[in-house]
């Protein structure tokens, strides 16, 4: 693995061409400030980058709309659903829906068993989102606003405070912070499967193209 920042990160978006990472800085003046960095995987390069190009590709063309109405637009997790709608969840299990011109289409509280959902994965008009609390990943449905399908939670150990979630290829990624494992649940036979295991806690995995990165507690890494 190569390290290739070790700075405190705050949150990394995944997009298709690269990601955007949000990480603690500091003023001239000693203010905490969020500095935005950013992947091109196109010309292999990862560079500071204008904190109107992270909301740009973390949000969209309606950025500004949509991060005014935010707030915090740093510690949510986004996705982009089949309809072109934005999907935000933040780590207290608030989610939201934007329409394609940036307006808010729903606000809500996205739980399992009491317990606030973690991060977004899009399937089709569907999402999956890790439970922490639970030891388990779910399926939800924003058009419907109901849980269709989840996975480990209970007595099962499949899933050790989960944190985060990736798909691609029916395949969904799941990094979990209590084993410093990265798992994986086969969407079309639920099977689960070790990925990656690490010496430290694990909060995200990104592929992008055939580089696959890995957010621990230590930093971000490139895979070998």
């Amino acid at each position: 693995m190569d390290n290739i920042f070790s700075g405190e990160i705050l949150n990394i978006t995944p997009f298709k061409k690269g990601f955007v990472l949000a990480a603690k800085g500091q003023s001239a003046d000693g203010r905490v400030k969020a500095l935005f960095y950013g992947y091109d995987a196109v010309n292999d390069k990862f560079v500071r980058i204008k904190k109107s190009v992270y909301l740009k590709i973390k949000f969209g063309f309606e950025y500004e709309e949509i991060a005014d109405q935010l707030g915090d637009y740093v510690s949510c997790d986004v996705g982009v659903l089949n309809d072109n709608k934005i999907m935000t969840v933040f780590p207290n299990g608030e989610y939201n829906i934007f329409n394609t011109d940036g307006s808010l289409n729903v606000s809500s509280l996205l739980t399992y068993h009491g317990s606030p959902v973690s991060d977004i994965a899009v399937d089709s008009s569907y999402v999956w989102c890790a439970v922490p609390g639970e030891n388990a990943v779910i399926k939800y449905s924003p058009r419907e606003g109901r849980i269709l399908l989840r996975v480990g939670g209970g007595e099962t150990t499949a899933f050790e405070r989960p944190c985060s979630v990736s798909l691609m290829d029916n395949i969904l990624y799941i990094c979990n912070q209590a084993s410093k494992k990265i798992r994986t649940l086969n969407i079309l036979t639920n099977s689960v499967r070790d990925y990656r295991i690490f010496n430290e806690k694990v909060y995200k995995y990104i592929n992008v193209g055939s580089r696959e990165f890995v957010w621990l507690q230590s930093g971000l890494y490139l895979l070998d």
